[in-house]
């Protein structure tokens, strides 16, 4: 299934970018948010002896992570993400986004610099994808969709230092890590395809459920369902990050 890079990297950019907004709106502040996971996961894993080999096997990468690992005691073994909270000042949070949108502003304004180049290796497709999804969840930690699970496990079964337990995104996980890397994507769509066809069944079900209903009781129960589920799907706050 090709996939048109410049096309994906335009919507997940502006996507990011909305995701960017809400999380201010709600006191988060995604710069500081996505700093603290990058260094968090690291220094955590390091004290757990799960780096990945292409850490470890890097001399001069090691040696980084030690100094971190020095510096941020509160990060043990045991810490969670929502256990620790960051800040930046404005000159980092400015350059993390002069960064993240590098490509996304050059691919907007080309009009301006007809000159320019970009190469297509400059697009980290799946790190900005990974980006956007962790934002989402601070937003609607609930609602990640069909397609975000299956992308979570794409990325989860690439991690060698992932531990399977037994809950069913683990038997994904799993059923991702024994195909080979280079199908992983073809078996993402074909679950998603498969999850999203039991979904529909399911609310085709329900309309089938709720007309059963209003034969018997009448249009304003089913009015009545239809606002609660309305009212359930607004998002929770993700955890705040002080800055």
């Amino acid at each position: 299934m090709p996939e048109d890079e410049i096309a994906v990297h335009t919507i997940a950019a502006a996507a990011y970018s909305l995701l960017k907004d809400i999380k201010s709106a709600r006191g988060m502040n995604e710069a500081a948010d996505s700093y603290l996971a990058s260094i968090f996961y690291v220094v955590r894993d390091y004290r757990r002896g799960i780096l990945p080999d292409h850490i470890t096997g890097d001399a001069g990468l090691m040696a980084e992570v030690e100094r971190m690992a020095s510096e941020l005691s509160a990060i043990t073994a045991d810490s969670q993400l929502s256990d620790v909270c960051a800040s930046v000042g404005p000159a980092v949070e400015r350059q993390y986004w002069n960064d993240t949108n590098r490509a996304a502003n050059f691919l907007k304004h080309a009009d301006r610099d007809t000159d320019q180049t970009l190469a297509l290796d400059e697009l980290d497709n799946q790190l900005l994808l990974i980006k956007c999804c962790c934002a989402y969840r601070d937003v609607a930690p609930d609602d990640l969709g069909n397609e975000g699970l299956a992308f979570q496990a794409f990325i989860t079964a690439n991690n060698s230092a992932y531990q399977l337990g037994t809950t069913s995104f683990d038997s994904l996980v799993l059923s991702m890590r024994k195909v080979p890397a280079e199908r992983r994507q073809q078996l993402c769509y074909r679950v998603i395809t498969e999850m999203n066809s039991r979904a529909a069944t399911l609310r085709e079900d329900q309309s089938i459920h709720f007309a059963r209903e209003d034969s018997i009781l009448g249009a304003p129960r089913r009015k009545r369902a239809r606002s609660d589920a309305q009212h359930s799907v607004l998002g929770r706050n993700g955890p705040n990050t002080p800055l």
